[in-house]
């Protein structure tokens, strides 16, 4: 091999190698930053408390007219649980107000218990700002936990949609991948987000690989037939069999990361059994 062409492939390596090591550098400073302020976010809302910790729903506050009406009204609230669930009890001590301090978009806290899962939530006024920018407002690649920006951000519509990123590390929303094994959904099967309203608890019923254009992610379902067609895709493209049939009533929270391609999206839905009550 001639002497010139040794060098020119000798060089080439080089600049290979040093560009792998730059990105590799930018990475591991970005997963160590993303990771400090997530940590100074576990401290300021919920101090003292461990990140690891196990599972009565509550009913949403609601404001009653100052004038009892002539006919009764009825209003639709999550259904008291069978059981007590001391998860609820102690993720309603998460000081939301501290983390507000920070950073005013914030909207509650994502949890699903033995997991990595615990991270503040924000809604940005597009789905763009929160990708690449953590809860302090830090442009970072590990992004935000973030709320549909179209969603309401008091989680009273029927179907409400949550992103993150599928991170290598295993955080943020990397976790979600794992629910395609139905005994990590047996071990895992409730998502809690705490709200300024109360404690919401979601059961997970299925879980697929989405595209991105794809029905998945549709947020207008005003008449009852749009819903059960949705719900009957979410049941059929399930990776998992869970038993639970979610009703038309029941509110749907799906959380979103990214999958195996560009267009290719890890989604998990949840419902949260719905009962319509009387005001007195």
């Amino acid at each position: 091999m001639e002497p010139k062409v040794k060098k020119c492939i000798s060089f080439v390596l080089l600049v290979v190698f040093l560009v792998s090591t730059a990105l590799l550098l930018r990475n591991v400073l970005g997963y160590g930053g993303g990771n400090a302020d997530y940590s100074d976010a576990a401290e300021l809302a919920r101090p003292g408390v461990s990140q690891e910790t196990e599972p009565t729903r509550e009913t949403v506050a609601v404001t009653v007219p100052t004038e009892a009406p002539e006919e009764p009204v009825l209003v639709w609230v999550p259904a008291p649980l069978e059981t007590e669930d001391p998860k609820m009890e102690k993720l309603k001590e998460t000081d939301l107000d501290a983390l507000r301090k920070v950073n005013e978009d914030i909207l509650g806290w994502i949890h699903i218990p033995s997991s990595k899962i615990d991270y503040p939530l924000l809604q940005g006024e597009d789905n763009e700002y929160y990708l690449k920018r953590t809860w302090k407002g830090h442009r970072n690649p590990v992004g935000s936990i973030f709320l549909e920006c179209r969603n309401n951000p008091d989680f009273t519509d029927w179907h409400t949609i949550i992103y993150g990123h599928n991170m290598s590390d295993g955080s943020m929303f990397a976790t979600l991948h794992r629910y395609k094994k139905q005994d990590y959904w047996e071990k895992h099967p409730y998502i809690y987000i705490v709200t300024d309203a109360g404690v919401l608890r979601y059961e997970v019923f299925s879980t697929y690989t989405a595209k991105v254009d794809s029905k998945t992610y549709g947020l207008s379902f005003r008449q009852m037939e749009t819903r059960e067609e949705f719900l009957a895709m979410t049941l059929e493209k399930s990776q998992i069999d869970t038993g639970i049939v979610p009703a038309v009533t029941d509110q749907i929270l799906t959380l979103s990361t990214c999958g195996g391609g560009d267009e290719s999206r890890r989604v998990v839905h949840a419902r949260m059994p719905m009962v319509q009550v009387e005001l007195q």
